[in-house]
């Protein structure tokens, strides 16, 4: 009975898992846009595609894009590919062909489909099944070139093998395009057992596969070999070959199926498709649980509840101490899991270690207690210890809370037996020596110096055989989390993160080549055989301190967090959240390094080619280059760094994928992009060159030089001109001036003749030898009134008419004197004139009225009569001087016989006088002289007419 308990309880004891590799998830909360995924594809620049429920989305390892468009008759699809053009192709479950160019999602005109049915790529050509046959199409120009009819109905599958194309029908037909169409007959057993056949391209065969049958065939050579599967498949739903080995991809797991043994991985899950990348990561798409993302195929993972907190090697296995107070052993030669302790008070274990020798296993949980090779609990203490490091084969040191000392685990003889004895507490059922009453964090021993280092809340101490002291950094005390011993020197960590080293004199230094190598700190480190592995945010990493190189060998995600890891022989364990990773320590896969990738440049918003950016114009100066990080290890993240001729480098946003280059000053650019990684990395290099304005360009501006030379010759030349013609104008108004007041001086000078004064004088004369001195003494008065006025008017320039009516009153009843009672004259004045305001030039109607009387009147016979109108019409005052003597032309030719060198002297004054005033006042003097002839055509008189422009 006893005996059969114990079976049971090691029965109970074994749990088996299965061993699948370590996976990453990626689903919706990543940014999948679907959890169904039932394609992948890796194109030529390394970005991953998947066909998803949601349409097809690219991948560059850190975001997901999305490719769908509304002339979709739906989403869901698969067979991505990619033509040698760079685009990206699809088949939708319609039938209907799609490809992203450009960024865009566009179809490939169809009039019909057929259904799912695979399509091929081969070269520039494009092969697709139609209702009635197949249907080649150029792929540079997107046009159907070729038509192969085929009667065949029952066309249940397509395949590509080197470059041919091949249906499966009631034959095997082979198209190599421009060739006509070979058929292969196939057997009535092959067409009865693979209903829906799956071909794989396997070397120089064919791996033919049927969905719902566990039979495969071999073709080769034109001949088929039917084969079994070695278990049993309800349904096969895709095939893949990788590692040279075909892999079935089923709705119960995928099965690698090698040497004719299936083994089966994720049997939990409903596989659609398996691909291996270039950076050989494996990818696998399931129908419902998104995408599983393995990095090393050969890692095991044993998933493991509760989580794993620590480790520590014991009897050919590994201790695991779990959150929930529960010791495991994990086998080390079957990687078989077993319960070594198991309590019910849900403390985490935060410290173990095995005693091989006395078969103790020593833990802390809510207690520190002893285990014996029974598992059974032989000791407890209710002091929380928080680290034992192994001294010797007697005494271990204890760091626990208040007290930091020896603990005795043996009964050989040791160098510590004095120290132990010194410090030696109270029987209390543990062998324990109090050599500090402080809190000890961690605890290390150096063998080379013997002495024992205690992380303490009052500094970093240290006991040697004969004192008991503290070490400090440059005078400060030490807070130290975690003491390591390797060899002759202990490392520790301070709580802000720095690692330190002391040596065997017990000297301190800073270690900071971790800070040369990671751009992240880490938080905890642990040193295994000849490594020091640091746990940061992002990963652990392995730095070897023989070749001081280091790697990252475990990424981690936000749902993947790793409290311990272990060496042991060959392998790396490592506990995480989700159980056990154990990796082979020589045979671990490097991590491909992130890949810088341009995937657009935008011009002002406008697609370009990078061959077309060398001849810009001035105003294409808004540059955006968008670019991915194409980086699958998961959680992380690299920004980039971008710099402008011979500048210096900048930092983009970690998360930003564009460079926007704003408002760019025309020249000759270089702009680089690199990861910013702690090694050399690929620099990307774009050329652009803007161009200066037209107005800014060389010749423009020696052309405008010249435009700017010759127009200032110009405007200099007009400037000295227009000085020229002011001073011209300024002269000829001086001129016009002295010409005016000559006029004006003539003018006088006709009115003030000696004739005019001799006559005047004579007239005055004759009055007094008549003894008419009434009359002698009125000539004069009106002969010294007009001269005193003719004087008066020489000052001024323009005179009211009254004063000019008043001066020809005066001076024609002085010259009606020297006429016999026959001479007679009338001054009439129109309508309208205001003769008070309305002013003329001074002294322009005494010389025509003088004409009238001398040239005109004075030798005609009878009566003589002279009349002087003044009429206003609009804005102009007519003046009009009539007299009925004898005249021009009769008055002419008496001066003819007169003197005939003789000229009118008052009439040419004053034309000229006319002149110069119409050109000086810009006034509209006119004089027009009318004959006047009888009934005879004799003259009969004179009429001037003269138009003065209203002035005030």
């Amino acid at each position: 009975m006893k005996l059969l308990q114990i079976i049971l309880l090691y029965l109970f004891t074994q749990i088996l898992f299965g061993q699948n590799p370590y996976y990453y998830t990626l689903d919706r909360t990543n940014g999948l846009p679907s959890n169904s995924v039932y394609d992948i594809f890796q194109d030529s620049k390394g970005f991953m595609w998947f066909a998803t429920g949601k349409g097809l989305c690219r991948y560059d390892g850190s975001v997901f894009k999305t490719f769908t468009s509304d002339i979709q008759t739906s989403k869901s699809g698969s067979c991505i590919n990619e033509d040698s053009f760079g685009r990206i192709w699809y088949n939708n479950f319609d039938g209907y062909l799609y490809y992203v160019e450009n960024g865009e999602l566009k179809n490939l005109p169809q009039k019909e489909s057929v259904g799912y049915i695979k399509y091929s790529i081969i070269k520039d050509k494009l092969y697709l099944m139609q209702p009635k046959g197949v249907m080649v199409y150029d792929l540079k120009k997107l046009r159907p070139i070729y038509f192969y009819p085929i009667a065949d109905k029952n066309i249940r599958s397509t395949f590509t093998a080197g470059s041919k194309f091949h249906l499966i029908g009631e034959y095997i037909y082979e198209i190599d395009y421009p060739k006509k169409i070979k058929k292969t007959p196939l057997t009535d057993d092959f067409k009865k057992t693979l209903e829906v056949p799956i071909v794989q391209v396997i070397k120089d065969e064919l791996f033919i596969v049927s969905k719902y049958s566990n039979y495969y065939y071999l073709f080769k050579n034109n001949e088929l070999i039917k084969k079994n599967f070695s278990s049993s498949f309800d349904f096969i739903q895709n095939l893949a070959y990788i590692d040279d080995t075909p892999w079935l991809c089923t709705p119960n797991g995928i099965i690698k199926y090698e040497n004719e043994k299936a083994t089966t991985y994720f049997s939990e899950y409903n596989v659609s498709y398996i691909f291996k990348d270039k950076q050989q990561n494996y990818w696998i798409s399931t129908v419902n649980n998104g995408l599983l993302f393995i990095q090393d195929f050969k890692n095991n993972f044993i998933p493991l509840d509760p989580k794993p907190t620590i480790f520590s090697p014991y009897n050919n296995q590994l201790l695991i101490g779990t959150e929930n107070d529960l010791i495991y052993g994990l086998q080390l030669d079957n990687l078989s899991v077993k319960t070594v302790y198991k309590n019910k008070s849900n403390h985490p274990i935060n410290q173990i270690i095995g005693n091989e020798k006395n078969q103790n296993i020593y833990f802390t949980s809510s207690k520190f207690k002893i285990l014996d090779q029974k598992n059974t609990i032989t000791k407890e203490w209710s002091t929380a210890v928080k680290d034992i490091k192994k001294v010797d084969e007697t005494y271990y040191s204890v760091a626990a809370s208040g007290i930091c000392g020896l603990f005795r685990v043996g009964n050989n003889k040791s160098k510590w037996d004095a120290i132990f004895k010194k410090y030696y507490n109270t029987p209390n059922g543990f062998n324990e020596s109090s050599v500090l009453r402080l809190n000890g964090k961690s605890t290390a021993f150096n063998s080379e110096n013997n002495c024992i280092y205690y992380a303490t809340n009052m500094g970093l101490k240290f006991v040697n055989l004969n004192d008991v002291n503290e070490l400090k950094f440059q005078n400060k005390s030490l807070y130290i989390t975690n003491l390591q011993s390797y060899k002759n020197v202990v490392y520790a960590l301070s709580t802000s993160e720095e690692l330190y080293k002391i040596d065997a004199n017990n000297i301190v230094t800073k270690v900071s080549i971790f800070e040369e190598h990671l751009k992240e700190r880490f938080t905890k480190f642990k040193i295994q055989e000849n490594s020091i592995f640091l746990f940061t945010n992002n990963g652990i990493i392995e730095y070897n301190l023989i070749n001081n190189k280091y790697r990252k060998i475990l990424p981690l995600t936000s749902d993947l967090e790793v409290t311990d890891v272990a060496v042991i022989k060959n392998e790396i364990y490592f506990a995480t959240s989700k159980g056990i990773i154990v990796k082979n320590k020589f045979k671990n896969k490097e991590f491909a390094k992130p890949e810088l990738i341009i995937n657009e440049i935008k011009v002002n918003n406008i697609l370009q080619n990078e061959n077309n950016l060398s001849n810009l114009e001035y105003n294409q100066n808004n540059i955006t280059v968008n670019f991915s990080v194409l980086s699958f290890n998961p959680n992380e993240k690299n920004s980039v760094l971008y710099k402008i001729n011979d500048g210096n480098w900048n930092r983009l946003d970690i998360n930003n994928r564009n460079l926007i280059l704003s408002s760019v000053s025309p020249g000759d650019y270089k702009l680089y992009l690199k990861i910013d990684a702690n090694y050399e990395t690929a620099v990307e290099q774009i050329n652009f060159k803007i161009n200066k304005p037209f107005w800014l360009n060389t010749f423009f501006l020696i052309y405008l030089g010249l435009i700017i030379i010759a127009l200032a010759y110009t405007f200099y030349k007009y400037q000295i001109q227009k000085i020229e013609k002011k001073n011209q104008l300024l002269l000829d108004k001086v001129n016009l001036e002295k010409n005016l007041n000559q006029s004006k001086l003539k003018a006088i000078k006709s009115q003030m003749n000696p004739h005019f004064f001799y006559n005047a004088l004579n007239t005055i004369q004759s009055f007094i030898l008549t003894n008419d001195k009434k009359q002698a003494v009125s000539y004069l008065s009106k002969f010294s009134t007009l001269t005193r006025t003719i004087l008066e008017m020489s000052e001024k320039e323009n005179i009211t008419l009254s004063e000019e009516i008043k001066t020809l009153g005066l001076y024609l009843d002085i010259e009606k004197a020297r006429f016999d009672e026959d001479f007679s004259y009338e001054i009439n004045i129109g309508y309208g004139i205001d003769i008070e305001n309305i002013k003329i030039p001074s002294m322009l109607l005494q010389p025509y009225v003088e004409n009238a009387v001398k040239h005109g009147l004075l030798h005609k016979k009878g009566e003589k009569k002279l009349t002087i109108d003044f009429e206003r019409i609009f804005d102009s005052l007519k003046i009009i001087i009539d007299d009925n003597g004898i005249g021009r032309q009769k008055s002419a030719e008496l001066k003819a016989i007169k003197n005939k060198d003789h000229l009118s002297f008052a009439t040419e004054a004053m034309q000229n006088r006319i002149e110069l005033l119409n050109q000086y006042k810009q006034q509209n003097i006119a004089i027009n002289f009318e004959d006047k002839l009888n009934k005879n055509g004799q003259s009969s008189g004179t009429k001037v007419i003269i138009e003065i422009p209203i002035t005030y």
